[in-house]
């Protein structure tokens, strides 16, 4: 069921998702939201395994560092030389590449070649910055803030550590994907199953509708929950093997929107976890991490077919992401559109009674973007509204 009893208003102006000042305060408050999905333990079993990215406009570095994960900015301290290239790969030790200088787990230098050039060196100053490293599951988060606080609300805690435990899922899809539109476009195409039908139809299939549907409004995020299923050949034939491979099976899909921009789809088949960031004015990325089912006994034939249904499985995500892909940019067009002058634009945009999941997102970045120009009291969002 729905919580709304009456349709709800967009309460982003359509310039949010256009203005570059916009763009690098999102940014800002982005960072400052706390933890980022950044990769997963897959990779990182060794010690001097690693995995480089960008998030937010920071580059890190996760390592295997004596069996315990660090993270780092991947940056030398001495002429800001990127110590890594983006991607995973092992190294014994964590050396910039320009002049070898080595860092240790905890960002000092551990090898300075001619040290005596650097008299009184201050190992304090000159260092690698850190971050704080959580595990949930397979997920690897890092707070960017630098600050080591929990990760928040343990309702979704437990549900993604669950559904992606190393003992019961495998990970079976690892994916970023650039988008041309602003990373709010994705976040609202995905808190909504009234797109189905047009978007969606040859593989997700028909929006199950408001009797076979419940939301959940939370302090930390929403959840969309549902035991609507096609009664489909590929349904059944899903369910049988299910059974087969561990021993039972269940219609539950749930959908989870942490705020502001984290997001998982649970089924007993496969779990989808993913977050969207910025890159650009009206552009963005997706990391995305795919998950499914172990055999609950080990043999040849059932690991084949595990397998095997790993690869359907990230198939299908794959074919459900690109249809989404088609539609993001046509969604940014008409936001552009309001450029043109039309002080009506925003008026036009209105969210049903099944996307009141939209409106509570809405309703939870507006006030933590007001928040954030309250503390920097660099003038107001009002400034930007078309």
């Amino acid at each position: 069921m729905y919580h709304a009893t009456t349709s709800q208003p967009a309460l982003l102006p359509s310039n949010w998702y256009t203005n570059p000042s916009i763009h690098r305060r999102e940014v800002s408050v982005l960072r400052h939201s706390g933890w980022q999905l950044v990769t997963t333990t897959k990779g990182l079993s060794r010690v001097g395994d690693y995995q480089a990215m960008d998030r937010l406009g920071v580059p890190l570095i996760v390592r295997n560092h004596g069996g315990e994960l660090v993270a780092l900015r991947n940056v030398c301290a001495h002429r800001q030389c990127q110590l890594v290239s983006e991607g995973g790969g092992h190294a014994t030790e964590l050396k910039c590449p320009y002049h070898g200088w080595q860092y240790g787990g905890d960002g000092r230098t551990r090898k300075i070649p001619a040290a005596k050039n650097f008299p009184h060196f201050d190992r304090e100053r000159y260092r690698l910055g850190s971050f704080p490293v959580r595990v949930v599951g397979q997920l690897v988060f890092v707070n960017l803030t630098g600050e080591s606080n929990s990760l928040g609300n343990d309702a979704w805690l437990d549900d993604f550590a669950t559904k992606t435990n190393t003992a019961s899922w495998q990970q079976v899809l690892c994916e970023e994907l650039e988008y041309s539109c602003d990373w709010k476009i994705p976040i609202e195409g995905s808190l909504e199953s009234y797109h189905l039908s047009e978007v969606h139809s040859q593989t997700f299939g028909n929006d199950p509708g408001e009797s076979e549907s419940t939301h959940e409004l939370l302090d930390w995020g929403t959840r969309f929950r549902t035991d609507a299923r096609d009664d489909s050949f590929l349904a059944r034939m899903e369910e049988r093997v299910m059974r087969w491979l561990v021993g039972d099976f269940s219609t539950h899909y749930q959908h989870v929107h942490v705020f502001p921009n984290i997001m998982a789809s649970f089924t007993d088949t496969m779990s989808l976890v993913y977050q969207i960031t910025p890159t650009g004015t009206s552009k963005c990325k997706l990391t995305v991490f795919g998950f499914t089912r172990r055999p609950t006994r080990s043999g040849l034939i059932r690991n084949r077919v595990a397998n095997g249904l790993g690869r359907s499985a990230a198939s299908m995500a794959r074919k459900v992401l690109a249809e989404d892909a088609a539609i993001f940019p046509l969604v940014q067009a008409g936001m552009d559109s309001a450029r043109c002058g039309n002080p009506d634009e925003d008026a036009g945009r209105i969210f049903g009674r099944c996307e009141e999941r939209l409106h509570a997102f809405h309703l939870h970045w507006n006030t933590s973007m007001k928040s954030e120009i309250a503390a920097s009291k660099e003038g107001t969002l009002e400034d930007h509204h078309e």
